[in-house]
């Protein structure tokens, strides 16, 4: 069995504040505890190795399955409300970062609620076609390429009825590249890949779409 690894770090005062004493679950896909962890004074908790599948899988276009194990995480604070993330993908010699978030209860508030995180297939994984439909009116373009920071983010289709958030524009790129392309693939690739997340983006501000 291939091994991969987890570094789990807790914030909190939108990440400026690192949070110890943050007690954290990591459960397999049979929902069994795999460890329990307890952030210290820097808001991390201690690496830890978690079995996955073999790198090869995800270097072969022909697997039709993922070639990573997902686990979820369960992080809990006292005066802070619950983070439940699940499908986090492990990948085979490759250390993936979980920065967690955590916002403060409300004054008088007195259960925790929880934040549910779920992480989805990668799009490499995906075999169906993905198409988006060009806006009807004509684009307008700016005088000159602006970099977003931060970049406005819709979460849903461009015509679905979702929230907008606003995320830095380094954690944008991050984020996206996480979720369409395999870490294990060639440094050549992922600068590929990336590279066009990066120019997509600046196109849709630079057109004003």
């Amino acid at each position: 069995m291939a091994i991969g690894y987890l570094l789990i770090q807790a914030r909190t005062a939108q990440d400026a504040i690192p949070l110890a004493g943050v007690q954290i679950r990591i459960l397999d896909e049979r929902g069994r505890n795999v460890y329990e962890l307890t952030t210290d004074e820097s808001g991390e908790a201690q690496l830890v190795s978690l079995e996955t599948v073999g790198r090869e899988l995800s270097l072969d276009p022909y697997y039709g399955g993922t070639p990573y194990i997902g686990y979820d995480v369960i992080a809990q604070a006292a005066g802070f409300h619950t983070i439940h993330v699940t499908g986090l993908p492990i990948y085979d010699r490759e250390t993936a970062l979980l920065p967690l978030s955590f916002v403060p209860l409300s004054e008088g508030q007195r259960g925790a609620g929880a934040t549910e995180i779920a992480l989805g297939r990668p799009a490499a994984s995906m075999r169906e076609m993905r198409h988006q439909e060009a806006p009807i009116e004509e684009p307008r373009v700016l005088r000159q390429v602006i970099i977003p920071n931060p970049i406005t983010v819709h979460l849903g289709r461009p015509t679905a009825y979702a929230s907008n958030v606003q995320v830095s524009f380094p954690d944008y790129v991050k984020n996206v590249a996480s979720s369409e392309i395999y870490p294990t693939w060639p440094e050549a690739s992922l600068r590929a890949n990336i590279y066009a997340i990066i120019t997509f983006a600046l196109n849709r501000v630079f057109t004003e779409w």
